[in-house]
């Protein structure tokens, strides 16, 4: 039998279908372009490379939605056009995962839609955090449906969060209306205020759960990479340029599905070029991967490798007054301190690479940071918490930032640095002609 060109086409057009699984999706071209995001609120636990850096408090920073222009002004001073928001829900970010209502004492919806339609009117970009993986028990979500949607272990109990009993662990399969809702609330956001788009905590790193729960079925990985593509076309049905990224980079199938991911714990345990390295795709530059680094050497790796940067107020910093240098020659006492310290190591490392000021050469702020992680849990419990390369490292960059501080040169900060960095891209982007249509 003879196949007609037409047949040919079909065929090809079936092959693409079938496959189009296997290919990551296309972006809107304003995410295409975008190298940044910056947040400022709630880094601790608002997904992979921004836990451990310091935020800010947003009762304190902006009183109102209508001021969360406030936010798009501090991203463009590191160079970013994208706010990534985080506790924007009632009451807060440790209070209720599963409603996502606007907080009321910060001006409740009308303020927020207000300070989003500002931040699009200066040309600006806002995501939100949504959490599709757990929801809190006493949500009103988790009080209604909690106990129907959620997996369940072998003796029919809710599964636990890490052994925390406070959350439930929803089954995004057949079986449970969760996908339907946690996509709804998604539309509502992009419907009722025009956000374009949304950070998915949780997801990129679940995979493989398993659920006993008889009126489930499917499977945890399908349901999952079902959700996100769904949320992702409805959302994109109201706002055809909406985005939708993850917390991790681990499953290749959900970024298939999806606009990019936060590489995990690169931010702050190990070097995130390490992690970068250690993907399969990274070499393709298949999927769009945001990580930080208190490291300004790391963050130019990152930046030369085609990835991108999660920024955080942190980048302001200076750490360079003589109370930090003080503070510096202090033991350490409290068990936490040591991630103080640390942050200002790195920012004096900063301080000298960015003015191009020799580093010491025999100092591994890597190996401290966790050295010093690790110290306070050294049984029995020393009296003081440093080590001997702490006051190593202490005593070798000390002097040098102290002399580059005295100079008579200008002294460039991490927050010029990284704004330099990103205007120049964008600047090179904007240049760039565009293909003429035929």
């Amino acid at each position: 039998m003879q196949v007609t060109a037409v047949q040919k086409i079909l065929f090809i057009i079936f092959l693409l279908l079938a496959s189009r699984s296997s290919f990551a999706v296309v972006s809107p071209k304003w995410w295409g372009d975008n190298r940044a995001i910056y947040a400022s609120f709630d880094l601790s636990g608002a997904g992979g490379p921004l836990m451990k850096f310091p935020s800010d408090d947003i009762k304190k920073k902006l009183g109102t939605f209508r001021n969360l222009p406030v936010l798009l002004q501090e991203a463009r001073r590191l160079g970013c056009n994208c706010v990534y928001l985080i506790s924007y829900w009632q009451p807060n970010y440790a209070g209720n995962k599963g409603d996502y209502e606007i907080r009321t004492d910060l001006g409740g919806p009308d303020a927020f839609k207000d300070g989003v339609a500002k931040i699009h009117k200066q040309g600006g970009k806002i995501i939100l955090y949504l959490e599709p993986f757990i929801i809190t028990r006493t949500s009103k979500a988790g009080r209604n449906h909690g106990r129907d949607w959620c997996m369940k272990d072998a003796k029919g109990n809710p599964q636990t969060y890490y052994g925390r009993s406070r959350f439930f662990l929803m089954w995004p399969g057949e079986g449970s209306g969760w996908t339907d809702y946690i996509c709804g609330v998604a539309e509502k956001m992009v419907r009722l205020y025009g956000v374009d788009g949304f950070h998915l905590d949780s997801y990129g790193c679940q995979w493989d759960l398993k659920d006993s729960d008889p009126r489930h079925a499917g499977s945890f990985n399908k349901g999952a990479i079902r959700l996100v593509r769904k949320m992702r076309a409805r959302i994109q049905r109201i706002k055809p340029d909406a985005i939708i990224i993850l917390e991790c980079c681990e499953r290749t199938k959900l970024l298939d599905v999806c606009d990019g991911g936060q590489i995990e714990s690169g931010a702050w345990l190990y070097s995130p070029v390490k992690v970068l390295n250690e993907k399969p795709w990274v070499a393709q530059r298949k999927y769009k991967a945001f990580t930080s680094h208190y490291s300004m050497e790391e963050m130019d790796k990152i930046f030369e490798m085609g990835y991108n940067f999660s920024l955080s107020p942190w980048w302001f910093e200076t750490n360079t007054s003589e109370k930090d240098f003080r503070k510096m020659h202090e033991h350490i006492k409290k068990p936490d301190e040591w991630l103080r310290r640390m942050r200002i190591l790195w920012n004096w490392d900063n301080l000298l690479y960015i003015n191009k000021v020799p580093r010491p050469g025999n100092i591994d702020l890597f190996q401290l940071r966790r050295d010093l992680e690790m110290r306070q849990y050294v049984k029995p419990k020393p009296e003081y918490l440093e080590t001997d390369a702490y006051w190593e490292a202490v005593n070798a960059y000390e002097p040098l930032v102290r002399k580059l501080l005295k100079s008579s040169s200008p002294v460039k900060t991490q927050q010029q640095y990284l704004r330099e960095k990103l205007e120049r891209l964008k600047q090179s982007i904007l240049s760039k002609p565009t293909a003429k249509s035929p």
